[in-house]
């Protein structure tokens, strides 16, 4: 019951933080309960081919990186991206550039908060409470990328490819270089990591603040 809760408690909290921001414009709650279900499905597709693609040994730090690259943060990015495309990207209330980091997001947690419970379950109470400031913080990171660009695909449909393109690639990116750094093995990696989590961070307050207080665009 306690792992369980330490699994869900960071979803909770990011849910209430990035819905704050939304208050005088509020999003339908039925439209983000949907979401929410949706990344919690995308997890077994995910898995499948996760499980396909798997590699057990690396014979270069380019395979590595590779492999976090296509081999995990393209299939989990990509199905968060078509799941939160096909709920909500035609939605009548998606009508601000902070519904998109909204969206992603609540995808983004629906996947994150499965995938927690799952490595919880296995490995335990020290497993929660590392990824509650490490995991569940950088899928949502990713989304609040991918929502960014979505956004703006929105708000200024002449240039909705070039936008849309940004929304998958960006998070894929950012998700793979995270992924290659907890792959490699070096005592002082930490350190590395710890700035690019600081970098993240940053960028994602910064997105937030930038594009909450914009007005609607319909």
């Amino acid at each position: 019951m306690v792992n369980m809760l330490l699994a869900v408690l960071p979803t909770i909290v990011i849910i209430t933080y990035i819905l704050w921001f939304d208050r005088y414009n509020k999003e339908p709650r039925l439209l983000l309960v949907k979401l929410f279900f949706c990344g919690c499905l995308t997890v077994i597709p995910a898995a499948f081919l996760e499980g396909l693609t798997e590699q057990k040994a690396f014979y270069s730090y380019f395979d590595v990186f590779t492999y976090a690259l296509f081999g995990i943060a393209l299939i989990e990015e990509g199905f968060k991206f078509i799941a939160t495309k096909i709920v909500a990207y035609k939605a009548r209330a998606f009508d601000e550039i902070y519904d998109g980091i909204i969206y992603c997001v609540m995808v983004s947690l629906g996947f994150a908060t499965v995938e927690n419970i799952m490595y919880v379950n296995a490995y335990g109470t020290g497993t929660a409470l590392l990824r509650a400031v490490t995991a569940v913080p950088a899928h949502t990171i990713f989304a609040v990328t991918m929502g960014y660009y979505l956004g703006l695909s929105k708000a200024m449909p002449q240039k909705r490819l070039g936008y849309q393109i940004l929304a998958l690639a960006v998070p894929i990116l950012l998700h793979g270089i995270y992924d290659f750094i907890l792959f490699l093995s070096f005592d002082w990696i930490m350190i590395v990591f710890g700035i690019y989590a600081f970098y993240l961070y940053k960028k994602a307050f910064r997105l937030i603040n930038e594009t909450y207080q914009i007005p609607p665009f319909r």
